[in-house]
């Protein structure tokens, strides 16, 4: 009889650890499929996740499984995972088509999906027109660059390509050079009355060229006295002047220049016992000229004067000058350049007693900018 008392509440004791152990069981599970699509999306693994699904579709938890699973995919979205949230989403509508928060789900991703491929579509396109306009300016400038035929190609460190002008891919577009003759010898020769004589001086000189797109611009300005008669000749004393500026076309000869200016060719002394020396001369010239030519290091000088001023002197018919310097360097640094000219200039005087040759030789040194 005290059995059957206890009966009931061993009964209700055992049905409350069943309930129980029930419950830790199925949570237990629940908690080993939550690591199973945590593992699944952390791979991005959509096929995963579906199997993880179907092969729990009949367990009474199917339900918790399911949120779970679109709970993952909006942490998916939020980390700009769509297209792996897509696929978990459709995984949830494979298994379960009546799971309409997941088909929302499902179409909100998809229009997402789709408005960044526009997006990104649209970027690359106006990329891609980008490139061909550029291309298209570049194809343009070089037909034009090709064109004029004095250009260079310079690699930047950004890997872009600029175009210069070789006149002006200097570090400065401006070239000079200074002199100063130490030795300038003049030998005179006139015809009538036949004589000749030695004669010894300095000279100052120099030249200045300035680059633009089309033209270069350049001058030169000379400077001497010959002060001293060497041998038995007479002590006349002379002294020349002279300042040209220069002109070159850059697309037809960079190098070759026409020449205008002034030139004067002076006798100071009064005295001429001996000689029929032609007077100061003064006259505008006009000529050509192979200037600021270079091989290596070593520069280049010729050129051709025409003095056309004779025309208002009685006694000269022609008047020309003509010679030519080449300028050696013998130190360079990072901005100039020091070295030896040599050169030859010669003035013929037609006049109506006979010719009259002046011709030079000048030793000078010269200092320059370095312009490459």
């Amino acid at each position: 009889m005290f059995a059957n008392k206890k009966n009931p509440l061993l009964l209700a004791i055992t049905l409350l650890l069943s309930c129980s152990f029930f419950a830790f069981a199925q949570n237990a599970d629940l908690s080993e499929v939550y690591k199973k699509i945590d593992m699944a999306v952390a791979a991005k693994n959509a096929d995963t996740i579906s199997s993880i699904l179907k092969e729990n579709r009949e367990s009474s938890s199917y339900p918790m499984i399911e949120a779970y699973t679109l709970k993952k995919t909006r942490q998916l979205i939020i980390s700009d995972n769509l297209e792996v949230a897509r696929q978990t989403s459709l995984a949830v509508i494979d298994n379960n088509i009546e799971n309409f928060d997941a088909v929302e789900l499902y179409s909100y991703i998809d229009k997402a999906i789709l408005n960044q491929q526009a997006a990104e579509q649209a970027a690359e396109n106006r990329k891609r027109l980008e490139q061909e306009r550029i291309a298209a300016l570049n194809a343009k400038s070089k037909a034009k660059l090709a064109s004029r035929g004095n250009y260079q190609i310079v690699n930047t460190a950004s890997g872009q390509e600029v175009y210069i002008n070789e006149q002006q891919a200097s570090f400065s577009p401006i070239v000079w050079t200074v002199r100063l003759g130490l030795a300038d010898f003049m030998y005179q020769m006139i015809a009538d009355p036949s004589y000749s004589s030695l004669k010894y001086g300095l000279a100052v000189g120099g030249d200045l060229f300035y680059p633009s797109e089309r033209f270069i611009f350049g001058g030169e300005v000379f400077a001497d006295a010959l002060i001293l008669t060497m041998g038995d000749g007479e002590q006349e004393f002379f002294m020349t002047g002279k300042l040209v500026p220069e002109i070159a076309f850059a697309d037809f000869a960079k190098s070759l220049f026409l020449r205008f200016g002034i030139s004067a060719n002076m006798l100071a002394s009064k005295v001429r016992d001996q000689t029929n020396s032609a007077e100061t001369f003064v006259s505008p010239v006009v000529g050509l000229a192979l200037d600021n030519f270079y091989i290596g290091e070593t520069r280049l000088k010729l050129f051709y004067d025409y003095d056309f001023g004779h025309l208002a002197y009685e006694d000269i018919n022609a008047a020309m000058e003509f010679g030519g310097s080449i300028l050696f360097p013998m130190a360079i640094n990072d901005k100039t350049k020091v070295g030896i000219e040599l050169g030859v200039q010669d003035l013929l005087l037609m006049r109506e007693a006979g010719m009259e040759n002046r011709a030079k030789f000048t030793f000078a040194i010269g200092v320059g900018n370095v312009t490459k």
